[in-house]
């Protein structure tokens, strides 16, 4: 294999010789929608991101395991409600979550459990501006993502672009290919839930898989889309809905979740996930509906509500995490996965951390208890906030991140078909997975638990939020390259 830099400079130089970029992302899929409904390329990378393979996989084998201990966290009823109550005092997500979460039944722990998930990194390294520093680092949790889990499809079909580019270059990557199984992994995922419904409730295969949005022509529809497109191919029908029409259509007999007179085995939730959507209390209700019936919700409240930001803070401290891992050795593995993340209650502590903040605020990030993109605080603004919420219990609601330092990396974007210049360039690499349990014997029994592929998505360095629905970051896929390779 050659060098990274040599190797991802000929591709980007290949790929500027070509007249047809804008058709071959068309015909792979690679497209979003504006406000308007118009459709344009999606941005990506003009060539791959390098990564140490080492250190992916390592990080990539406790994926797994960080599904378990969250799932034995959201069944600690008891923790979660000390824990949250404080935030959902001031957070309105949190309260809709935890009010639903505290009225769930006894009957409910028998609910068939499904997460597709995507824990979201950073490469962190000692010297962000060597060369080499994508080689001499170590991955760091930034969050996770339960249901703005997007782009699954979409980085699938860049990876394999990018491996296109490759191969003209006599570049073989082929041996990394079985890592890169997202849009089949997702949906294996979502059948696999269809077909435990159906076993239990004797449907004969007459129910649906329900996607929920919050916009049916949003900017995500062909990502969604490509998942439906698979698993309609794997004989699951799929309908999609907008949470409104959820509201106004969707009912509950007998225990189980009908649409339009269809029995739902499985709502998959694209939407949900923020204040913004829930327009009414009729939202919450329908919420409240979905979760207790017994239709499959991806995820359930349980799972949602342990994504939040301030059980990924109570998970970076030792004491808590030991609670809910199988052994010390594992406790220590996972811990090294966290950043310094530092919590901001109306007391001494919150009060020192809240300064720390505001004296430093470049090396800090203030978070909210949200997942998604366009949600943090930083720099001067975060300060602003900081000194704003002195002495208001409300800055209990967020927690206070240390800034993640990685690798700074050349690259182009490909925008609407078109190669920008070249900038220096930051990338953030997410794991998806998939995480289901069933009870059988009176035992909750894991039935899958399993990574399915990768994500990068690369931005300026310059830049503070990522997010490419927010348009700032560009899809990517990762160049796997050993420690013994260098520059």
């Amino acid at each position: 294999m050659m060098f990274p830099v040599q190797t991802l400079s000929k591709v980007i130089s290949e790929q500027s010789q070509g007249k047809d970029i804008e058709h071959q992302l068309q015909s792979r899929g690679l497209l979003h929608l504006d406000s308007n409904g118009n459709t344009f390329c999606t941005t990506i990378t003009a060539a791959p991101t390098p990564v140490n393979l080492n250190d992916y996989e390592a990080v990539e084998r406790l994926q797994p395991e960080l599904n378990l201990i969250l799932d034995r966290l959201s069944k600690d009823k008891e923790i979660i409600l000390r824990e949250l109550s404080p935030i959902a005092e001031h957070d309105p997500l949190a309260k809709g979550l935890l009010e639903i979460y505290r009225e769930l039944p006894e009957s409910h722990k028998d609910k068939i459990i499904l997460s597709l998930n995507r824990h979201d990194y950073m490469y962190a390294a000692p010297d962000h501006t060597d060369k080499n520093a994508f080689l001499h680092g170590q991955f760091k949790l930034v969050e996770y993502n339960c249901i703005a889990a997007s782009l699954a499809a979409l980085t699938e079909e860049v990876y394999f672009y990018h491996r296109t580019l490759l191969n003209k270059l006599n570049v073989e990557t082929s041996q990394f290919n079985h890592k890169v199984n997202n849009v089949r992994g997702f949906s294996e995922g979502l059948k696999t839930g269809y077909q435990l419904y159906n076993d239990r409730y004797k449907c004969n295969g007459t129910c649906v898989l329900i996607l929920v949005e919050t916009d049916p022509h949003g900017f995500n529809y062909f990502d969604q889309q490509l998942l439906l497109n698979c698993l309609e191919k794997q004989g699951v029908p799929t309908l999609r809905y907008s949470a409104q029409q959820l509201v106004d259509r969707g009912r509950v007999v007998d225990g189980r979740y009908y649409v339009d007179d269809k029995e739902v085995a499985v709502i998959y939730f694209r939407s949900m996930y923020d204040p913004v959507h829930f327009k009414s209390r009729d939202f919450w209700t329908a919420r409240r509906d979905m979760e207790f019936s017994a239709a499959v919700t991806v995820p359930s409240v349980r799972h949602q509500i342990v994504n939040m930001k301030l059980f990924q803070m109570l998970l970076s401290r030792r004491s808590f995490l030991q609670k809910y891992t199988s052994s010390p050795e594992l406790t220590e593995e996972v811990l090294s996965l966290f950043c310094e993340t530092l919590p901001l209650n109306l007391d001494e502590e919150g009060d020192r951390n809240a300064q720390l903040g505001i004296d430093h605020p470049a090396e800090y990030v203030l978070k909210p208890q949200r997942e998604g993109g366009g949600n943090n605080m930083w720099d001067q603004e975060m300060k602003q906030k900081l000194i704003s919420l002195k002495g208001n219990p409300a800055r209990a609601q967020f927690i206070l991140m240390k800034k993640i330092r990685p690798p700074i990396r050349k690259n182009k974007f490909v925008k609407r078909g078109v190669i920008t210049e070249e900038l220096d360039t930051v990338s953030e690499f997410g794991y998806y997975s998939v995480y289901c349990t069933n009870v059988s014997d009176n035992e909750d029994k894991v039935i899958s638990n399993r990574v399915v592929g990768p994500l990068v998505r690369t931005k300026s360095a310059t830049e503070n939020e990522g997010g490419v629905a927010v348009g700032i970051s560009a899809i990517d896929s990762p160049f796997f390259v050993l420690p013994s390779q260098s520059d």
